[in-house]
């Protein structure tokens, strides 16, 4: 039963190691806490503390699996970050899950796949980042 149980791990490891998760933030402990935390599951993190340096990670790197975004980042909410990638960067808005990962209690309308309220535990935020991802990979309901 036990070599059951380490497969499973072993390949759900395997699965996440192709996925990677954009942290935006303005808060660098989090943004540190977060990168250490989805990296330990094998994600592949890139984090920015603002809106416009997160714009010019995604000129940079492949769509990423996730977007995590908090409502308040310093240049701009989550909701103008979303707005101005609806304008500049239409195929990943369209083809992202972008969850909010906000200390507010809610959050305005927008085209966000979800919600995670900060603090989170660690099983929670796991277990939501899984759900969100797999949600990305699932064409949208219309």
């Amino acid at each position: 039963m036990k070599n059951l149980a380490e497969n499973l791990k072993s390949e759900e490891n395997m699965q996440t190691l192709s996925h990677s998760i954009l942290v935006v933030d303005d808060c660098p402990e989090i943004l540190a806490l977060q990168k250490i935390l989805l990296g330990s599951e094998g994600y592949k993190v890139f984090t920015a503390q603002s809106g416009e340096e997160a714009l010019q990670i995604l000129n940079e790197i492949e769509k990423p699996s996730l977007i995590l975004l908090d409502m308040n980042l310093g240049d701009m909410t989550g909701i103008e970050f979303m707005n101005i990638l609806e304008d500049k960067m239409p195929a990943i808005l369209n083809k992202v899950p972008i969850a909010f990962l906000s200390g507010m209690n809610e959050i305005p309308g927008s085209k966000a796949i979800g919600f995670i309220r900060k603090p989170a535990g660690t099983d929670k935020l796991l277990a939501a980042v899984r759900d969100f991802i797999d949600c990305g990979h699932h064409p949208p309901y219309k």
